[in-house]
């Protein structure tokens, strides 16, 4: 009992993780040493599946519990502290940059032509935040038709890559993508929005099943300029989530207080945490 009792905890611990941006579900399960048992069964590997799948059971539902239920407290915060909220979340997205960078260098330390990557992945985030602050981007919440279907599904397709690996966060590609709290606002118990819901999940299921296959496979033979791209997206988020409210006034001097406690959290948790290979 007490096994499935720690499944359902993991599962929520990974469900909350996966809506904070910067935090990241994969190192979760690292932490956990649940890591090959959720992968091998998103990758569909039958044997994986039979083999765990009572804990997978109750993972899945304190994956869910997590999700939901801590969809409301960030709506919350993002309605009434959103300078402090983002500050927090930069600091997380900064302090999970030594994991990132241990987990690259498992094998071979970085070369100057990682620096192609980095710096492409780097210009395509500041480009996007760019047109979006110029109003050159339509908001999320904006797009209708199958123009927004498409929208959701392409972005909960990325961010359910993201999260297979170590160190990366899902939902801060979805920040990056502008579709973060349209999504979280639509998965409230008393006001789903199923028109977001729907494409979402269908992109996060096939990128969670894809995802599983095609890391597995980039990471084996292009470990170092995967996570070189990685990096530049990392980077670039910490200018696409800069808060606007940012200034000489309390809520800045709240956020900073927030950005080195988001920091602290996430080197913690990733100085702990053992590299994948």
């Amino acid at each position: 009992m007490v096994q499935y009792l720690l499944a359902v905890l993991y599962g929520i611990v990974f469900g909350i993780a996966n809506i904070i941006p910067g935090v990241s579900g994969g190192t979760m399960l690292v932490v956990f040493g649940c890591y090959d048992k959720v992968c091998g069964a998103l990758s569909l590997n039958l044997k994986e599946i039979k083999k765990n799948i009572i804990f997978l059971i109750f993972f899945g539902i304190g994956a869910v519990i997590g999700l939901l239920g801590f969809a409301v407290v960030i709506t919350w915060l993002f309605g009434n502290f959103p300078t402090e909220t983002y500050m927090f979340f930069m600091g997380l997205i900064a302090g999970s940059v030594p994991l990132i960078l241990r987990n690259a260098q498992v094998k071979e330390k970085f070369r100057p032509v990682c620096a192609v990557p980095f710096v492409l992945a780097l210009a395509l985030v500041v480009g996007l935040a760019m047109l979006e602050q110029s109003g050159a981007v339509t908001p999320a919440a904006d797009i209708q038709g199958i123009g927004a279907f498409m929208l959701f599904l392409v972005a909960g397709f990325v961010a359910a890559v993201a999260m297979i690996i170590p160190g990366v966060s899902g939902s801060f590609i979805m920040v990056l993508l502008g579709t973060y709290e349209t999504v979280i606002a639509s998965i409230h118990l008393h006001s789903l929005n199923f028109a977001v819901i729907i494409p979402t999940a269908i992109g996060v299921l096939a990128g969670l099943v894809l995802g599983a296959r095609l890391i597995t496979f980039l990471l084996k033979k292009f470990r170092l300029m995967v996570f070189s791209a990685i990096l530049g997206l990392v980077v670039g988020s910490l200018y696409a989530i800069f808060p606007a409210g940012f200034g000489l006034n309390i809520h800045t001097l709240i956020g900073v207080i927030a950005l080195a406690a988001g920091f602290a959290i996430a080197f913690i948790v990733g100085k702990n945490t053992k590299t994948e290979e």
